[in-house]
């Protein structure tokens, strides 16, 4: 049995009998919409249900009217199904300091809607913040400001790029960025 398919019957009795599980999981990997919708999250666990399924056929090397309703399968599914919740909550948590203040935009037309100032918005943020900076941090965040491409995918900041734009050494540079998150209490 190399790949097996679930007929609709099937999913159907798989849906009727673990649906409020799956809910329930669902539920619990992300509160938050702009992260992890619930809709998101339920399709993703009815999908490690169907993985589920193809992997205790392959393992069993049994069909599913064979091992369907066997305790091994019960426990199998509901393994399966809990370990998708801690491995996408995990992710979810180790990029929260990155998405603690994230604003959701669905449903929002009026945020959307919002232009460019041409970075006005940015100055008077400078500006506001300036006093609690010294000139290294003020640089440092007036570039990341002015061009995003200063921070990786995984939101901490290019030291290399950053030093070469201030023209000073890498070390220098990562302690500047050190400095200025224990300032605002982030990681950088």
């Amino acid at each position: 049995m190399s790949t097996m398919i679930v007929t609709d019957e099937q999913w159907e009795k798989i849906d009727e009998k673990y649906w409020k599980l799956m809910r329930k999981i669902a539920h619990w990997i992300s509160g938050d919409a702009a992260i992890a919708s619930h809709d998101d999250n339920y399709a993703d666990v009815q999908i490690a249900a169907l993985e589920a399924v193809r992997g205790y056929s392959k393992k069993e090397k049994q069909s599913f009217d064979e091992f369907w309703g066997s305790v091994g399968f019960d426990k199998y599914i509901k393994t399966c199904l809990w370990n998708l919740k801690n491995n996408k909550g995990a992710k979810i948590t180790k990029r929260f300091p990155i998405t603690k203040r994230t604003v959701t935009t669905f449903n929002n037309e009026e945020f959307l809607e919002l232009t460019d100032d041409s970075n006005g918005g940015n100055e008077s943020f400078l500006k506001e913040f300036s006093s609690l900076l010294t000139d290294k941090q003020y640089e440092i965040v007036k570039l990341v400001i002015q061009d995003p491409s200063y921070i990786k995918p995984s939101g901490k900041i290019n030291v290399s790029k950053l030093s070469k734009a201030l023209s000073m050494s890498w070390y220098d540079a990562d302690s500047a960025v050190r400095d200025l998150s224990s300032s605002l209490s982030n990681e950088f």
